[in-house]
Parts: structure tokens; C-alpha cells; sequence
């Protein structure tokens, strides 16, 4: 090969170039989705917050990180749903795949905390935080709140085994992660039941979208289970 051949060669575009636009493209709408999504869901109770007197805020707010929390570990089910059934594979790598998923999951973690002792505020049902952490003493729909708080703390676990996936081994891991779907199982019975404001329209589409979007994903999980069992291995997995 000649010295002008090289050149050229070396001078080239490199061929994954419009393979990494795509990505990018497709990640900014993801965003853009996440964004309208956040907006449509918490609209109606961030907006009445300007009008309300200061002992209801506590209660608002904590709807607000409901909602939010409730977005979080729902895009986080999902995604690991989509990782497992190989749907995401042609969007980024394994690596970042898991690091979006283990984030989403964290950030609805995070929000459920600001949730449960945003509670703490409000002096119209009085929690105080035996009642906010043991399951049961709530006095306000006892068992709808139960199932939220189990939900948390089966949601504190799942996270926790992002951090022990070298110590508990692939397959341990795998059945610990598939708690996640119960967590939002759970968190979806709580919202609908609990919530003050879960009959809104706004708030049930986000119900029923989040619903219909987790079933149909491990309903292609379980369908194409053999066929992902198939594929070879990739790096970074």
C-alpha cells in the first residue's frame, strides 16, 4: 500500500460515525419523552402548590416526588426489562445500559425518601416516623400505605444488589433483581389506592401507560426468553 493509499485510509470517517448519530438521536428523544412525561405527571400538583396555604404544602410536595419516584423506578424496570430481552442492545452498550438502569433505579429511591418525610410536615393526618417507617401504624388507608412502605423497603434491597453483583453471582443476582417488577407492582397498588389525587386524568393515563408498558415488556421478555438465551455473549456483560 502506498504512502497516498494510507493516507487516505487513515484520513477515513470511521464507520461507526452514523451508527453513534443514531444513538445520539435516539437518546435525546428518550430525554425528551422522560421530560414530557415528568411535566404531564406532576403539572397538576406543582401548579396548585402557588395556591395553597402553607400546612398543605408538605402533603403536595410529597405527591409531587410520589409521581416523580414513581416515573423513576418505573423507566428503571423498564429499561432492565429491554436490557434483558436484548431490545436495548443496538441503542448503547451493555456498560451504560447498566449504569442508566442502576441510576433510574437510585433516583427513584432517592425521591421515595423526600416522599415518605415530606409527610412529616403535614398536621392533617399527623405522621410522625414510627408510623412513616413501620408498616401498618398509618392511620390514613392502613393497608394501601402498608404496601407502599414494604414496597420501599423490598425497592432499598433491589437497589442495594447493584452494589453486590460480584459477591452475589449472576444468577443469585438475576433472581434478586426480578423483585423490581414486584416493587412496582406494589408502588402502582399504593399510588392507585392511596393517592389523593390518583382518579385525575393526567395521573391515571400515567398509571395505565405505566402499566401497559411494563406488561408488554415481560410479556417479550418471557416470549423471546430461549431466543436471547441463544445469542452470544457480548463484551462488557
Amino acid at each position: 500500500m502506498t504512502d497516498i493509499a494510507r493516507a487516505r485510509v487513515t484520513a477515513a470517517p470511521p464507520v461507526s460515525a452514523p451508527g453513534r448519530r443514531h444513538r445520539e438521536l435516539t437518546f435525546a428523544a428518550a430525554f425528551l419523552l422522560t421530560g414530557v412525561a415528568i411535566g404531564l405527571a406532576t403539572g397538576p400538583a406543582a401548579g396548585a402548590l402557588a395556591y395553597l396555604s402553607g400546612e398543605k404544602v408538605p402533603w403536595t410536595a410529597s405527591r409531587v416526588m410520589a409521581f416523580l419516584a414513581y416515573i423513576a423506578f418505573t423507566g428503571s424496570v423498564a429499561y432492565g426489562l429491554a436490557m434483558a430481552s436484548g431490545l436495548i442492545d443496538s441503542l448503547a452498550g451493555r456498560p451504560v445500559s447498566f449504569t442508566l438502569h442502576r441510576d433510574l433505579s437510585i433516583a427513584g429511591l432517592v425521591l421515595t425518601i423526600a416522599h415518605v418525610f415530606l409527610l412529616l410536615g403535614d398536621k392533617w393526618i399527623g405522621y410522625d416516623l414510627q408510623t412513616l417507617l413501620v408498616p401498618g401504624l398509618s392511620v390514613y388507608k392502613p393497608l394501601p400505605v402498608a404496601i407502599g412502605q414494604v414496597a420501599a423497603i423490598v425497592a432499598i434491597l433491589v437497589t442495594l444488589t447493584f452494589y453486590l453483583r460480584g459477591l452475589l453471582g449472576p444468577r443469585l443476582w438475576r433472581g434478586l433483581h426480578t423483585l423490581s417488577i414486584v416493587v412496582f407492582a406494589m408502588a402502582t397498588v399504593h399510588g392507585l389506592l392511596a393517592g389523593s389525587d390518583s382518579k385525575v386524568d393526567t395521573i391515571w393515563w400515567l398509571y395505565l401507560g405505566s402499566i401497559l408498558l411494563i406488561v408488554f415488556l415481560l410479556a417479550y421478555r418471557v416470549a423471546n426468553r430461549g431466543a436471547v438465551k441463544l445469542r452470544p455473549a457480548r463484551a462488557g456483560v
